[in-house]
């Protein structure tokens, strides 16, 4: 995880957009619960399936950045962990590039597709929820994703260079 003042606030956002993040699927779960209890006694909750899509979307994208930011996603590293230093690094630095590019496609491609649907005022089936609020997550993780991918490509770098600051994974 960077260091100093701006690593500090960027950990807080992304933090505040993960806890977010949880929130969505707690929220998920209790109308999923909500949804079928009411089932039982003739009832439903109307539209529940848009919100359950919309909040696990907003699930999703607002916790990708903490994990891309704490290096938190799940990799498999019973090889490499044998690896040099220098070496590891310089696989840290390729997965930091792959990840900005992965992720600055989505941003791209989410842009254009959210661009669209405002054009053409698309809403969702049930409560007609304006499908410009099952982008907003999408595009806002990927945004916050790619600053995170740019503090982890940073440690990366500085790790490849300098191999006794110890920034590498491992």
């Amino acid at each position: 995880m960077p260091k100093g003042r701006l690593g500090t606030i960027a950990g807080a956002i992304f933090r505040v957009t993960a806890l977010f993040g949880m929130a969505c699927l707690f929220g998920a779960g209790l109308v999923t619960v909500i949804d079928v209890g009411l089932r039982f006694v003739g009832g439903a909750i109307p539209g529940a399936v848009d919100l359950v899509q919309l909040l696990i979307l907003a699930t999703a994208f607002t916790a990708i950045p903490f994990a891309f930011f704490r290096d938190g996603h799940v990799s498999v590293d019973l090889v490499t962990q044998a690896f040099p230093d220098r070496v590891q690094a310089f696989l840290a630095v390729l997965t930091a590039l792959a990840a900005l590019g992965l992720m600055a496609l989505i941003l791209w491609y989410g842009w254009g597709a959210a661009q669209m649907q405002m054009m053409f005022g698309d809403v969702s089936q049930n409560l007609r929820i304006p499908m410009i609020w099952y982008w907003a997550p999408l595009l806002a993780g990927s945004g916050l994703s790619i600053l995170a991918c740019l503090f982890a490509l940073w440690a990366a770098v500085v790790s490849f260079l300098f191999p006794s600051t110890g920034l590498h994974r491992g």
